[in-house]
């Protein structure tokens, strides 16, 4: 692969919750390099063995770390490595340093999305509920963002607090009645049991990604090619491996192997400036499709092709399914080179039509429904396989719907370009007249509304109904981010 095909993409973020720096002005994104030529062998054997090795480090870590005793460890920082040096657990497996503690970082890191994942399924759930109070649920969303009181609930201990939290906890308990009264005692079983709903513990069987740190690396050039040396279990020894392109970075990295093709990729984070845009002055809906990408409130379509390349895919899908077992046709190489190639094709598209709507709509902020997952989707939002390769025809295709790719693709370029992107609540979105706020019904293509008369494109009328649903307030977790009081 060339050097000129280097992509970028959005990568998980380890350090904040939406990916910028504090002063808001940059965002991250993953730029690719690839190995030149074949790996040997041997060199594919010692880097599938290291990534053999941080998947054991990584499952170490999230079942000794990833319940809910551990949580006030995995935020303290260095307690962590501390006892995971004690252990001696690194030594047991015999992988370096430079690649344990990557790994043990990236693990930490996923334990703490998901300790978020639950705060933020809980202030959901408490902002739905209407049977609780403001004092109820400014206690509840005390309790989440405080760690170490929300770790004495969950394991029924009494731990002291600091000191600049202990004062705000005795004010919230003091609206309560009490921390010893039964309102309170009904609140943190209510906590307990959403906690226990929505934690899980992790695990991971990817051996063919793993991350190593700056040490364990350098760039250079060995017999008049350009490329970098990895460290490897052999002490002071490194593998030298080519690349496409003679770029040099100085951060941990993640590297992906394909033992298929012998070659690697780096996926190397890094920060680049936000764009401002002075023009960027009008507020738009959108309605993401099956069949037209994105229809704006406008009434401009913008990715009219998209349905059909979903299609033609789906189509491939199923007739190779047809002619073999679903098991078998992944290990073909012409059948992986061709579903490759249409896939890029589509993300292509994707991208290049996001940044036409951009440029040409020019919106300061976009208001978008919040959709349900695909058919065949855990509530966990893993995706089931079984029932992924299930369906024909429009079925099959409504299971391969990348509105998932569409969205997040949409929402980094926002990000990137200065937009704000808000999910507004989807109930009853396409039933809604946007003229009237009455409901209507679809015919065919069109929405129409009895009681106004009102008719227009349903895919407008949607969007039209988003960007009024924004204006008026109808966002979600409209009651947790817009209440500066923390009731």
């Amino acid at each position: 692969m060339s050097a000129e095909k280097t992509k970028t993409e959005t990568v998980p973020q380890y350090s904040g919750d939406d990916g910028l720096l504090p002063g808001g002005g940059k965002i991250c994104k993953s730029v690719h390099q690839y190995s030149k030529g074949k790996i040997g062998s041997e060199n594919m054997d010692v880097l599938m063995d290291i990534g053999h090795g941080c998947m054991v480090a990584k499952n170490y870590i999230y079942q000794r770390y990833g319940g809910v005793k551990s949580l006030v460890k995995v935020y303290s920082g260095y307690e962590v490595d501390n006892e995971v040096r004690t252990a001696g657990f690194r030594e047991k497996i015999g992988l370096p340093s430079v690649y344990f503690s990557a790994s043990v970082s990236r693990a930490l890191a996923d334990i703490k999305i998901m300790w978020a994942q639950v705060r933020s399924g809980i202030n959901d759930a408490i902002s739905r509920n209407e049977r609780f109070s403001p004092e109820d649920r400014h206690y509840i969303r005390f309790v989440l963002k405080t760690y170490v009181c929300y770790w004495n609930i969950l394991n029924g201990k009494s731990a002291p607090l600091p000191e600049k939290i202990q004062s705000g906890y005795e004010k919230v308990i003091a609206e309560l009645g009490g921390g010893s009264g039964q309102r309170v005692k009904n609140l943190n079983r209510y906590i307990c049991r959403q906690t226990r709903k929505r934690l899980h513990r992790q695990h991971t069987d990817n051996e063919l990604r793993f991350t190593i740190k700056k040490q364990g690396y350098r760039y250079g050039e060995q017999d008049g090619e350009h490329g970098i040396f990895l460290a490897t279990k052999a002490n002071r020894q490194r593998m030298f491996i080519p690349l496409t392109d003679s770029n040099v970075y100085d951060r941990m990295l993640d590297i992906s192997l394909n033992p298929q093709r012998k070659s690697i990729e780096i996926i190397i984070p890094i920060f680049v400036n936000t764009m401002q845009h002075e023009d960027y002055v009008d507020e738009i809906g959108i309605s993401l499709g099956l069949w037209d990408m994105i229809t704006t409130s406008t009434g401009n379509v913008y990715g009219s092709s998209f349905g059909k390349m979903q299609q033609e895919i789906s189509r491939f899908i199923l007739e190779e399914n047809y002619r073999k077992n679903t098991e078998n046709i992944s290990d073909t190489q012409k059948y992986r080179a061709r579903k490759e190639k249409m896939d890029d094709a589509l993300k292509n598209y994707v991208n290049k039509e996001i940044n036409r709507m951009i440029a040409q709509e020019k919106p300061e902020a976009v208001y978008m429904a919040k959709l349900p997952r695909n058919p065949g989707m855990h509530t966990a939002g893993y995706r089931d396989v079984r029932q992924y390769a299930k369906g024909t025809g429009d079925t099959h295709l409504l299971r391969m719907w990348k509105k998932g790719f569409v969205t997040e693709r949409l929402q980094w370029k926002c990000r990137k370009n200065n937009i704000k992107i808000i999910e507004v609540i989807g109930r009853g979105i396409g039933r809604e007249c946007s003229a009237c706020g009455q409901i209507g019904y679809t015919d065919s293509e069109k929405f129409k509304c009895p009681a106004c008369g009102f008719e227009e494109n349903k895919k407008v009328n949607s969007a039209r109904n988003a960007l009024n649903r924004g204006k008026n307030g109808k966002q979600l977790n409209k009651k947790w981010s817009g209440d500066t009081s923390g009731r």
